[in-house]
């Protein structure tokens, strides 16, 4: 696979439903057992919540590019309002999402302590969604389907996916002429009958097909059975460090994954469910979008807890490995850093444009590095910097200063930001120092409340005189 294929993912929008869910960490630390029962004890040190279930499919469909329309129903509670909230902040209309006076929003809590997740707690109630509220959804999805790229049935079997939404959704599909991705649950696979693709994992594609699995033989012939139950056009099998298989009426074919370092599988599937989905509905081949899915798996499954990726860290990972792990998603620096709270390590920030990147970045870069264990650098985003420098900012697009940054050894993760200032990029990072150059001294520091409300410091940097990317310019176009 090449850049130029991953290139061609354009925003399109994506119908999604299915049940949706609240994921919440509690992330702490044990170094006792209880005297009440020869069980750990956890001292809870952060807590973290996220769009879980089909929202982790919208979570991830956003960070691609895409945009969605999210046909669901949550509880009429504290966890239901919090997920349209949420919805609302990624531009996600909560307009279609209904709420279930007759159950509460289902929640997922695990509780970790030292990258291991100890227990999980599920709140939840599963039944079929009332005929009131299932004949609602059935109308929003005959309203939104005509004007949509695609459909993603994200089916965790928790009941709002019933028959008769199915053959609505599918009904949709076939009418305008549009692809239907499926994530299936249950044994009867006959109820997904009619859809384009469906995308089991090695366990699900086992209890459907009644084929027990050990080996490539046995995976193709379980496909094989899951085409006819299904009469889908492909049928395409999670497999874990063993990679993607796909298996059509013509073919079978294994795509390998990367090999990396697996932090938290937590939500791969979701990932790729929504890296097909977007792929396909930009006309890529079955083929062309399961490579780009492994690859966007990959770089997922080595993040603490359900996360999400950019097209732009998948190119960057595509190019080049070493810097492509440090390509971190705002909504995922937080997780990310939590892993290194749990070992002790001192989280610094510093931020900027980095257009046209010299010696006097490096020297930021160098000392902010110098404060710490792990430095995280903010880069603004492309229409960021064109708010802050104005017409023909920047020079440099924002994919290759991330490349130019993630490339050097003192930084660990790198995050884009669309803001004019890291305020919110600060509030996920809570660094324990923020560092900036020595001319912000006696001003208004962005963030230095938040770092110093949490015993944090500013440091600020000597910075190498008459370096900047404005002389620069004026330099090079000869105004100076």
């Amino acid at each position: 696979m090449n850049e130029g294929i991953i290139r061609k993912i354009k925003s399109v929008p994506i119908l999604v439903t299915g049940d949706v869910m609240l994921d919440e960490y509690i992330i702490g630390e044990v170094d006792r057992i209880s005297p009440e029962s020869p069980v750990p004890v956890v001292v809870a040190r952060d807590r973290l919540r996220r769009l879980g279930g089909a929202g982790n499919v919208v979570r991830n469909l956003i960070s691609l590019g895409g945009t969605v329309a999210l046909l669901s129903a949550v509880g009429n509670d504290s966890a239901g309002r919090w997920f349209k909230q949420h919805c609302e902040q990624m531009a996600v209309e909560s307009f279609w999402l209904k709420d279930d006076r007759s159950r509460p929003t289902t929640i997922k809590t695990r509780v970790v302590a030292r990258n291991q997740q100890i227990v999980r707690i599920d709140e939840e109630h599963v039944g079929y969604i009332s005929p009131e509220l299932e004949a609602a959804i059935i109308d929003d999805v005959r309203s939104v389907a005509p004007q949509v790229q695609a459909m993603v049935v994200s089916d965790y079997g928790k009941g709002l996916v019933t028959p008769s939404l199915l053959k609505a959704l599918l009904s949709a599909a076939r009418a305008n002429g549009i692809p239907t991705l499926v994530d299936p649950k249950g044994m009867d696979f006959t109820r997904y009958r009619g859809c384009t693709y469906i995308t089991p994992n090695l366990r699900e594609a086992s209890t459907a097909s009644g084929v027990e699995i050990r080996d490539e033989e046995s995976v193709v012939r379980a496909g094989r059975i899951l085409l006819d139950l299904t009469a889908a056009i492909a049928v395409v099998i999670t497999r874990g460090r063993q990679g993607i298989t796909l298996v059509t009426r013509q073919k079978a074919e294994t795509f390998p994954v990367k090999p990396v370092e697996i932090v938290d599988v937590t939500g791969a599937g979701d990932t790729v469910i929504a890296t097909l989905a977007l792929a396909v509905a930009n006309g890529l081949s079955i083929e062309n979008a399961i490579e780009i899915a492994n690859l966007a798996a990959s770089i997922v499954v080595s993040r603490f807890g359900a996360a999400a990726v950019t097209l732009e860290e998948m190119v960057l990972a595509l190019n080049e490995d070493h810097t492509g792990s440090k390509l971190v998603a705002l909504d995922d620096i937080a997780a990310v850093l939590r892993n290194h709270r749990i070992q002790g390590h001192g989280i610094v920030f510093t931020n900027g444009c980095f257009d046209l990147l010299h010696a006097g970045h490096l020297e930021i870069i160098r000392r902010a590095a110098s404060f710490g264990s792990v430095l995280v650098v903010g880069i603004n985003s492309d229409k960021s910097v064109a708010s802050i420098k104005g017409h023909g900012r920047p020079i440099v697009p924002q994919a290759e200063r991330m490349e130019l940054i993630a490339a050097l050894n003192p930084v660990d993760y790198v995050v884009v930001f669309d803001e004019d200032t890291p305020l919110r990029l600060i509030e996920e990072v809570r660094p324990d120092v923020l560092v900036k150059g020595e001319d912000w001294k006696g001003k208004h520091v962005v963030g230095q409340d938040i770092v110093e409300a949490r015993g944090g410091r500013v440091e600020f940097v000597k910075l190498l005189r008459g370096l900047s990317t404005t002389q620069l310019i004026r330099r090079i176009r000869g105004t100076d």
